[in-house]
């Protein structure tokens, strides 16, 4: 149920305690009422592990191997506003363990992980924002055009 572009609230949580996404926007994720306004990792049975500043361009297979270490089902790479490819070199510790990758924005993340969690599924979501935009030496973003 969206509530505006910029932000989005759910009421179905999972069933049975299980951890699940309130709401999330550009720059926030809220998990059973708190708000994290960075990159973390979420699993459906254990409570969200802050990952402050990583996004899709830093991702490393290290990251990805606490990720298949809790044994998940499937994970969820949200990488950010636009959905993103990961190398398989990065997802190579998943591949190697048999677990299934889908990488999705993170809006289609934070979606899907409540329904699999609801399910009861076993599942973990990475859910990354997108990098601060770079900064010149002339004090401009290096998105925004010159005035």
């Amino acid at each position: 149920m969206a509530l505006s572009p910029m932000s989005t609230s759910f009421t179905a949580q999972p069933d049975g305690g299980a951890f699940g996404i309130n709401a999330y926007g550009p720059d926030f994720i809220e998990v059973n009422g708190t708000r994290f306004h960075t990159s973390l990792l979420l699993h459906s049975d254990s409570g969200p592990t802050a990952f402050d500043g990583l996004s899709v361009d830093g991702l490393l297979a290290s990251h990805l191997e606490l990720v298949a270490a809790q044994t998940p089902e499937v994970v969820l790479l949200g990488t950010g506003s636009r959905q993103k490819f990961v190398s398989p070199a990065v997802i190579a510790p998943l591949l190697n363990r048999r677990i299934g990758v889908e990488c999705m924005s993170l809006a289609a993340a934070c979606r899907t992980f409540n329904l699999l969690a609801a399910e009861g599924r076993k599942t973990a979501a990475l859910l990354l924002f997108d990098p601060p935009p770079a900064v010149t030496a002339a004090g401009l973003s290096a998105a925004s055009p010159p005035v």
